[in-house]
């Protein structure tokens, strides 16, 4: 079913929302061809959006089979969450020295973000919050190849938790975790803040089950009815 023509932003924040929405899971296959009936554009745009994706991890392309919803595989995650305990916790340190007003301003704010959808019972949005905590207190290290680099590791860290974290709705461990990070990046302690870091990742490990199943699969028709006013 064709729907009425769409702008490239809006396939692409569509298809964004349903893959962070756990609506589109790993190896789902997203067919240029299908998807360009489906918005009512040519293939111009959807390959600019998949590109886009691919550029975020969210998207592989496999030669001679197209491009697929990716998360990593549990061997890949392994040796991504063995950067991350590597890197993140030197950025914590940084960003205790280095963390302007600013920085903390958004620190704080993604911290209640994180709170009230917990509370709200919306998990995907407190994951979202969460990723933007983490990488509040990556930038706030001032330091750019750090930064650059835990992105892309905190981006792969972010959809393996999309789709396989098994943590109660309303964590509050999580929050007060993130919590005491702050306080400590904001009381200038910038061993404490390393430590946190460095114990709160196998928290977060700790949380995901690749045995998981995904069941809130969508038809591309579905998921445009559900995002599009």
């Amino acid at each position: 079913m064709s729907h009425t023509k769409m702008g490239e932003k809006q396939i692409y924040q569509i298809l964004r929302s349903a893959i962070f929405n756990a609506e589109l899971p790993p190896g789902t296959q997203l067919v240029e061809s299908s998807l360009a009936e489906a918005f009512g554009v040519s293939r111009t745009p959807i390959r600019s959006v998949l590109s886009r994706l691919k550029y975020e991890s969210l998207v592989r392309f496999i030669p001679n089979r197209g491009a697929f919803v990716y998360c990593p595989t549990p061997e890949e995650a392994e040796q991504i969450f063995f950067l991350r305990q590597i890197l993140e916790p030197e950025a914590a340190y940084l960003a205790a020295l280095q963390a302007t007003p600013s920085d903390l301003e958004k620190m704080n704010f993604f911290l209640e973000q994180e709170k009230q959808f917990y509370q709200q019972n919306e998990p995907q949005l407190a994951l979202q919050a969460i990723q933007s905590f983490h990488l509040a207190v990556i930038d706030a290290c001032k330091n750019p190849y750090l930064i650059q680099y835990l992105r892309e590791i905190l981006s792969l860290t972010h959809i393996i938790l999309i789709f396989y974290d098994v943590s109660d709705a309303n964590n509050t461990q999580s929050n007060h975790q993130h919590r005491d990070l702050y306080e400590a990046i904001h009381q200038r302690d910038a061993i404490l803040a390393k430590q946190l870091t460095k114990d709160h990742i196998p928290f977060i490990i700790g949380d995901i089950d690749f045995t998981k199943k995904q069941n809130h699969t969508l038809t591309i028709d579905q998921i445009i009815t559900r995002y599009t006013p």
